[in-house]
């Protein structure tokens, strides 16, 4: 009887915390969200300056590119978010906002590079 006791318990356990942990996932894709936000308000704020209207315009509307394409993937992610249809979507979200803050991030070093020129 114990050996059963501690078979159920066994095979209970992992499917017992998925489910915790997928609630707790769900909780970490704002601090995601802030991320990609913050960086894409960093490079947004960054393209207002001085400098970023003395740069050739072909390079600039690359920068815009990348910087759309990052607001484009936080809107997603926010979407998966909001509306999940099972724990998956908030893995998805957390990627789309990690894919946000990469764009973001790559928009603001081309940014900077261009104003080292």
């Amino acid at each position: 009887m114990r050996l059963r006791r501690l078979l159920t318990a066994t095979v209970a356990a992992p499917f017992f915390l998925l489910a915790i942990g997928g609630a707790a996932q769900a909780w970490e894709c704002p601090t995601h969200h802030a991320a990609a936000q913050a960086m894409i308000d960093k490079v947004t704020q960054d393209m207002k300056g001085d400098m970023s209207l003395q740069m050739d315009k072909g390079n600039m509307a690359l920068v815009h590119a990348l910087l759309d394409d990052a607001k484009s993937w936080l809107a997603a992610s926010i979407h998966n978010h909001e509306k999940p249809q099972r724990m998956y979507d908030h893995g998805r979200a957390i990627a789309k906002a990690d894919t946000a803050l990469a764009h973001a991030t790559a928009a603001d070093i081309y940014h900077f590079n261009l104003m080292a020129m």
